[in-house]
């Protein structure tokens, strides 16, 4: 599960909820940047964090994610090899198995002007950042995460940055693959949020059969010609394969055939479908007794849900109860 790093109570539980349910203590670590790992006080207590929380629980294994994203940065630059680098040394210093970063480049800030030519230039400047990285991470795992439609609180559809490399389509993620086992980088790896995964196909498939309604719309400028070709429709799970190490599990609200195709699809339900993620499972409409077979019974899953209306971080019971279907779903598989 979830948990983030500056908050001991929020750690501590997700441990004690695991250790009562007789289950490993696996956590990914959220991070937040200034209340934790780029500022050095804040970073002394992210340490006393887990040096605590490793003292009072049987920890088997720690990630640690890569903090969001800051706006003014990386719609400056094309990538914040920065945070990137700093989370690396801390999931060192803390034992981590491995660091979860995003997959983007040259980001922009809603309908502004794109900074990257064309997707290829922003996937070899990509590339050469995750090369960089590997080498500085050493032995350490990074796992490359799919970002979708970047909505921006309060997600409301009008807040969002777009880049080229958004969605890490079935194509790209095999391309990003390709290019791993000609470097010989064994220690990094491909991976997908399915909420993610939703994001996107709700964009391509409205893509697709609405192309003009959608030509000028800034939320779907990143899927070229070259990608409509390569399906006629795509599921969230089209992006899951059971090569993949991990998984980022909660639900989201899928499209269906006819709404993509409605010309006058209302812009309400167009928003929900590329904002909604972080769900219970069941408060959307993803398929999840299909993931076992798509995914496999051998990678982690890591349970990344928002807690309901009356539920706080800390005792986020919309989490846990996802968990316990997931578990479900796989013990029937």
């Amino acid at each position: 599960m979830k948990a983030a790093l500056a908050d001991f109570d929020q750690l501590a539980a997700r441990a004690a909820y695991l250790t009562s349910a007789g289950r490993p203590v696996r956590l990914e670590l959220h991070t937040f940047g200034q209340r934790d790992v780029d500022n050095t006080a804040a970073l002394q207590g992210a340490h006393l964090n887990i040096r605590r929380l490793k003292a009072e629980f049987p920890v088997e294994s720690l990630v640690v994610h890569v903090p969001p994203q800051s706006v003014p940065v990386v719609t400056r630059t094309d990538f914040d090899t920065g945070q990137c680098q700093r989370s690396i040394a801390f999931a060192v210093e803390i034992g981590a198995n491995a660091v979860v970063m995003h997959r983007y480049f040259g980001m922009v800030f809603a309908d502004a002007p794109a900074r990257a030519r064309n997707r290829e230039e922003a996937t070899s400047g990509f590339e050469a950042i995750v090369l960089d990285l590997a080498r500085f991470a050493g032995d350490l795992r990074l796992l490359v995460e799919n970002v979708g439609h970047y909505s921006l609180l309060p997600r409301d559809g009008l807040s969002y940055l777009t880049g080229p490399l958004d969605h890490f389509f079935p194509w790209e993620i095999a391309h990003f693959r390709d290019f791993l086992a000609r470097e010989n980088l064994t220690t990094v790896e491909p991976f997908v949020d399915v909420a993610h995964a939703t994001l996107s196909a709700n964009l391509f498939n409205r893509r697709r059969r609405q192309p003009r309604r959608t030509a000028d719309d800034p939320r779907f400028a990143w899927i070229t010609d070259d990608d409509l070709d390569h399906a006629d429709r795509l599921h969230p799970f089209d992006f899951v394969d059971s090569g993949m190490p991990y998984l980022h599990v909660s639900d989201a609200l899928q499209l269906d055939e006819a709404a993509c195709r409605d010309p006058g699809l209302d812009e309400k339900t167009l928003t929900a479908s590329i904002v909604s993620e972080g769900l219970e499972l069941g408060a959307g409409n993803l398929p999840f007794p299909a993931l076992p077979e798509r995914f496999g019974m051998s990678g982690e899953l890591v349970l990344e849900v928002e807690p309901a209306s009356s539920e706080t971080h800390v005792g986020n019971g919309a989490q846990l109860r996802s968990l316990e279907t997931l578990a479900q779903i796989y013990e029937a598989a």
